[in-house]
């Protein structure tokens, strides 16, 4: 399969292997338009940001202050490229830090004033883990606390979904 900033743009396409892997039903499969590459990441026209490398598509919240539980309810209320989206862990923030002197460690294709990025991960039942991309440290604090924090939704690619489920169905 092609990497993701390899594919040629094109809006919808039916989906075919041509190895031994027999496919029961093409399905089209939506691919947005590509706006912006930065090598590791590609930008969508949808706003979904694909990590080439990882495998994993992010989506950037508001770019404003949030609370653990409002970034919350913004990723369970998201539907953009077919839902499926949750928060990140700190391992997979910290997979998106890149140091960097100018102080930009997060690609600029994600299009948000990160410092503080909450986690889906929390330290008890009233505070959470952020992770901070200015120094590239992670840290906990009160759910509650809102300040500087902003919101990524994750998700595993769904181009590779749709293989796996298209191999299953294999005789």
């Amino acid at each position: 399969m092609q990497n993701v900033a390899e594919h040629p743009v094109r809006q919808w396409g039916p989906e075919k292997k041509k190895d031994a892997v027999k496919i029961v039903d093409i399905q089209l499969l939506y691919r947005p338009e590509i706006v912006a590459r930065d090598g590791r990441y590609v930008a969508y026209v949808n706003r979904v940001i694909c990590d080439c490398y990882s495998g994993l598509e992010w989506l950037s919240g508001p770019d404003k202050d949030m609370s653990w539980e409002e970034g919350g309810q913004w990723v369970r209320s998201l539907s953009t490229g077919g839902g499926g989206w949750r928060l990140p862990t700190l391992g997979e923030l910290r997979g998106l830090f890149k140091k960097n002197k100018a102080g930009d460690n997060l690609s600029p294709l994600f299009d948000i004033n990160a410092t503080d990025v909450w986690s889906s991960e929390t330290q008890d039942a009233s505070s959470a883990w952020g992770f901070n991309f200015l120094p590239g440290n992670q840290f906990w604090t009160y759910k509650t606390y809102s300040a500087r924090f902003r919101v990524l939704a994750v998700r595993q690619r769904k181009y590779h979904a749709f293989e796996r489920k298209a191999a299953a169905r294999a005789d």
